[in-house]
């Protein structure tokens, strides 16, 4: 396993992250194997890991405790713990609004901090950026919680740069989250180069497009019905044929290469200057041992190009559908 510097932080992390959001319900109710997943990506040398308040109200975090288990106390200053917050949940179901008032934060982050055993997080990331709270007066509450010692940095997620812009102006920010792989490409033309300039460390969120460059998807998909991809608009109809067709073929790329799907999208994303670190799923301890070897592929310049012009061939996904509804107004 490879290890980088996040950023211009103090922070070693590993090249890949291992992401919770399986823990969260959201995938099924079965996630006692991502659960262990947790300990297999430790023994495989992983040391960052990525959840949030969001992912199934709290549950995501409880579970990652579960499988960190003693690792949270005997090794603390090996892991690297990130969490989320501002999305607040909204009656029954795991519906949530944008909420980035001083207060819910601060009690966002202590029952975080509970359900995950420890006594503060390396990085506290604001989920979505909430219109009504302006982000200086957000960057300054997350600035007392570094002081008070409750997180070391602060980072955001899902911020375009002008709201980074509006946010660097109030506070420190360290690091960003952003959605970013084959298929979600956006973020090449503004944000990454933002971080690069101004020290930014990166991660980037859905590395396999929440399925789609995991080379199992087929074009007569039927998902189950607690699995969220069955409710929503991307994983229907016939861009959505188009995109698996498009995955096919990079599928095709990557047997020349004699690895699998998801481990040349990995490779792809660990290719990009900017440092990106990929956060991974693992529905199963097998999925990390995927992604582990992912880091040991190396692209070539042309490669990496060859790529993206064959993923340019599918339909472009709009995320807006997927983002949280703002507050009607402050409380």
């Amino acid at each position: 396993m490879e290890y980088r510097t996040l950023g211009t932080t103090d922070l070693q992390v590993s090249s890949i992250c291992l992401g919770t959001w399986e823990m969260s319900g959201a995938w099924g109710p079965d996630y006692g194997p991502a659960i262990r997943a947790v300990g297999r990506a430790f023994e495989q040398g992983i040391t960052f890991y990525d959840t949030a308040y969001a992912y199934g109200a709290g549950q995501a975090e409880s579970a990652l405790a579960q499988g960190l288990g003693d690792l949270i106390r005997t090794h603390r200053d090996e892991v690297v713990l990130v969490t989320k917050g501002g999305l607040e949940q909204t009656g029954e179901g795991l519906s949530f609004v944008r909420n980035s008032e001083p207060e819910f934060l601060r009690w966002t982050l202590q029952e975080s901090l509970g359900r995950l055993g420890t006594d503060y997080v390396d990085v506290y990331f604001i989920h979505w950026p909430d219109p009504l709270v302006p982000f200086d007066e957000v960057a300054g509450t997350l600035d007392e919680l570094i002081a008070e010692g409750l997180i070391r940095h602060a980072g955001v997620s899902n911020f375009d740069t002008s709201q980074m812009d509006a946010y660097r102006s109030g506070g420190s920010l360290t690091v960003a989250q952003v959605p970013y792989n084959l298929f979600w490409r956006d973020v090449e033309d503004d944000v990454l180069p933002y971080c690069q300039r101004h020290g930014l460390g990166a991660m980037g969120y859905a590395a396999l497009a929440q399925g789609f460059l995991t080379g199992t998807l087929s074009a007569e998909q039927e998902f189950a019905q607690d699995d969220w991809r069955a409710h929503v608009s991307l994983f229907q109809g016939e861009e959505y044929r188009q995109r698996v067709a498009v995955a096919d073929r990079l599928k095709e790329f990557a047997a020349e290469r004699d690895c699998t799907l998801p481990q040349l999208a990995i490779a792809w994303v660990l290719a990009h200057p900017a440092g990106v670190v990929p956060i991974m799923g693992a529905q199963v301890p097998e999925h990390v041992d995927s992604s582990v070897q992912a880091t040991a592929l190396e692209l070539s310049a042309d490669e990496a190009e060859q790529l993206r012009r064959v993923a340019a061939e599918a339909p472009p996904i709009d995320l807006s559908g997927l983002a949280p509804a703002a507050r009607d107004s402050r409380a």
